[in-house]
Parts: C-alpha cells; structure tokens; sequence
C-alpha cells in the first residue's frame, strides 16, 4: 500500500479533480498526504523594482498570498473530512525543483495532465516532463476528462522488458498489490529476440507473483500505423482499465522533446490517469 503521496497544488483548471482524486487515493490506501503550494511568481521577482513597480508587485504578492490561503485552507479541509492526515508545504523556489525534491520523501507525487505541447526545440520542457525525469519517484498524472473513480482497480501496464519498464513494474509496487485485475501489454513484441535470451512468458508472472501482484492477463498487440501511444490508450479503454502505468521516455530526452514520442502523446492525449516512472 502507498503510504505517503505528494499532490501538487497549483491552481490550474484540474485542481479539483486533482485533488478528490488524491484524497480518494489517500483514503483507500491509509496514507499521508502532502500537499506542496509552489508561488506562481519568484518572490526576486516581486522584489525587484526596476522589473516590477512598487505598486503593481505589492498586488501580485497579496494576489499570491491569497490564493494561498484559499488553497491551504481549501485542501486542508477536505482531507480532514475524508479522515485523510494531511500536512501543507509552501517551498521557496522553481516549480519543478521543489515538486520533485518533495516526491523524493514520498511514495508517489500526483500532477495533472500537460495543458500545452512544446512547439520548438528552444523551448524548456515543461513542468510535468522536468518532475518526471528528475524526481526519482514515480508521478501520477491525472487526466483533464473523465470523472473521479477509484484508482488501481484494473491496471494496464506496458512492458517492453526495458530497463524503465522494470523500474515502472516495482514503482507501482504499492499500487499494484491492492489491484484487482492487471493486463500486461505488449506492443511490437520480438519473439525471436526473446528467445535467444531465453526469457520465458512465465518469467514475468513468476516475477509478479514473488511480488503478489494480480495475475497479469497479457495481451499483444502491433502498433501498426496507429503508434504505440494510441495503441496503449485504446488497450486501457478496451480492457476497462482505471490506471496506466509505463516507464517514460525510451529515447533520449533530447530526441523526445523534438521529435515527440510515445510518453508525449500518453500526457497530451491520456483519458485515464497514468503514472509515469523514469
């Protein structure tokens, strides 16, 4: 069971789905909860009257410091009233530092879907593919559509026997020994190549076992002209799924971050939470 999660707070256009689901997850597993409010505008920034006058900083900071409380209070209050034991951080500096320097004491951090998609290589990354990549934790990333249900019930993971997706198939640990059903997908498998390493179908369930995962239900499929992202999304709604898992980024980050990728389409097209491991 998960015993500790962070949520991040930011005030976006998901955070309350973000949240209920959270405190649901919470609530199911008997875990902490920790959620980190991350200021939107550097206090430097505010600070400094040759970028900001006097007057207009002196609105952003009570802006800033009132849609703290709202938040604060906002979250505090509905962990309480699920019985969920909750505690509120508000860390100094970049958004993505402190979200994944957070993670690191917790089991899981809960971020929402990417709302933007990069449109040229000179940009940054954005915030969720910065976590990601450098918490060291796995991230759940919460759709924008849908509804809040329970999550981890019917669990799709997606093995390529991939260093990310065995270091995805032991984050999800917590996770995946409270699932009901969990279907193991297969994407373009190479059989021949399986074989003379000698890996066997059973490796895996034995592994899963040892674990006391579900019995995975393992399905193949070829991505044909569909990709592999819209090949994973379509298995999970085929099967029913609440939750995807996958290792994220398979290629480097700079050859993801311009060319796109399997983990890109997931975050801009997902229909079901998924956590992402790295």
């Amino acid at each position: 069971m998960l015993g500790r999660i962070a949520l991040d707070l930011t005030k976006d256009r998901n955070h309350q789905l973000r949240l209920d689901a959270t405190i649901q997850l919470a609530s199911e597993h008997n875990a902490e909860l920790v959620g980190i409010y991350s200021s939107p505008v550097a206090n430097q920034y505010l600070r400094d009257e040759t970028a900001v006058p006097s007057q207009v900083a002196s609105l952003m900071r009570t802006h800033v410091s009132d849609e703290m409380a709202e938040i604060r209070d906002n979250f505090l209050k509905a962990a309480a009233a699920a019985g969920v034991k909750a505690s509120y951080r508000a860390p100094q500096g970049p958004t993505e530092e402190v979200l994944a320097l957070h993670a690191r004491y917790c089991d899981v951090l809960v971020m929402s879907q990417t709302g933007g998609v990069n449109t040229a290589p000179s940009q940054r990354p954005n915030i969720a593919e910065s976590v990601i990549t450098s918490a060291g934790r796995p991230v759940l990333m919460i759709p924008y559509i849908g509804h809040l249900s329970p999550i981890g019930r019917r669990v799709l993971f997606c093995w390529d026997n991939g260093r990310r997706a065995a270091r995805a198939l032991a984050d999800a640990g917590p996770i995946l020994t409270e699932a009901k059903h969990l279907v193991v997908l297969k994407v373009d498998e190479n059989l021949e190549q399986m074989q003379a390493q000698d890996i066997t179908p059973q490796d895996l369930n034995a592994y899963c076992a040892s674990r006391r995962y579900p019995a995975p239900e393992v399905i193949k499929k070829e991505s044909l002209n569909y990709g592999i992202g819209n090949t994973i999304l379509n298995s999970a709604t085929d099967h029913g799924c609440d939750l995807i898992v996958m290792g994220a980024y398979n290629r480097s980050r700079i050859r993801e971050w311009i060319l796109g990728g399997t983990s890109k389409t997931l975050m801009q097209s997902m229909t079901v939470p998924i956590l992402f491991s790295h």
